[in-house]
């Protein structure tokens, strides 16, 4: 009978020292070492795709950090889109874990170039070179250089898309005028009428064969009625 109150006292023995051990160990768990350090893992949520402000939401719910990482430029994800995460999602991680977000920076933005008063092939360059295409290439007549650039569309300095095309207007050159109809005029009108609408007077050679009043034109060239640019000389041949 003594054995069987000596297994008694030593059940009651290891009941009290089991006991005791699970409450030192909680101790130690929960006051020695408070909660927040204990191990506790879950496994990052997926927010690839999401609007940032979303992705933090959603990665705080699940008992992490989120952290800012790189910024770029993609076309097709709007700003503060979710490209990539680390840890990946699907990992299983302490809760805690600052989660590294890449977001999208939005479509990047570009300014057309200043190229008016360059020559064609320079601001075809410079608009090549600032990331954009060259579009629709048009002529205008005016007083600048011929092939120099008036204007283009987009205007300079606006922010467009990359590969926008920026259309061109480019110089034919000063506008064209009609010659005037001289023959049979004096010599001095006749020079007094191509400077009036802006021409100058050209070569002037004595035709001896020639019949008429005296230093009256006999011929022109270019010919009457002719369109010459601005300042074009017309040569005359006149009478003795």
């Amino acid at each position: 009978m003594k054995w069987r109150a000596a297994s008694r006292h030593l059940l009651l023995y290891f009941l009290v020292a089991a006991g005791g051990f699970l409450l030192a160990y909680l101790v130690v768990a929960f006051v020695v070492f408070p909660p927040e350090i204990v191990p506790d893992d879950a496994k990052v949520p997926q927010v690839v795709g999401l609007m940032y402000d979303d992705a933090v939401t959603r990665l705080e719910a699940a008992g992490f950090k989120a952290k800012t990482g790189e910024e770029r430029f993609v076309e097709l994800a709007p700003k503060s889109t979710v490209l990539a995460q680390s840890p990946p999602p699907g990992t299983t991680e302490p809760r805690g874990t600052e989660i590294t977000l890449d977001v999208s920076a939005g479509q990047r933005q570009l300014q057309v170039p200043v190229v008016v008063g360059l020559a064609q092939a320079l601001a075809e360059n410079a608009i090549e070179q600032a990331g954009l295409e060259v579009g629709e290439v048009r002529q205008r007549e005016s007083q600048s250089a011929r092939g120099a650039v008036l204007e283009t569309y987009p205007a300079a300095g606006q922010v467009v898309s990359p590969s926008t095309r920026v259309d061109i207007v480019v110089s034919s050159g000063p506008p064209a005028v009609n010659a005037p109809d001289v023959i049979g005029q004096p010599y001095g009108a006749a020079r007094a009428m191509l400077e009036q609408v802006g021409l100058r007077l050209g070569d002037v050679t004595v035709d001896s064969l020639a019949t008429g009043l005296p230093n009256s034109v006999v011929a022109q060239t270019p010919a009457a009625g002719s369109r010459v640019a601005p300042g074009s000389q017309v040569s005359l041949r006149i009478t003795p």
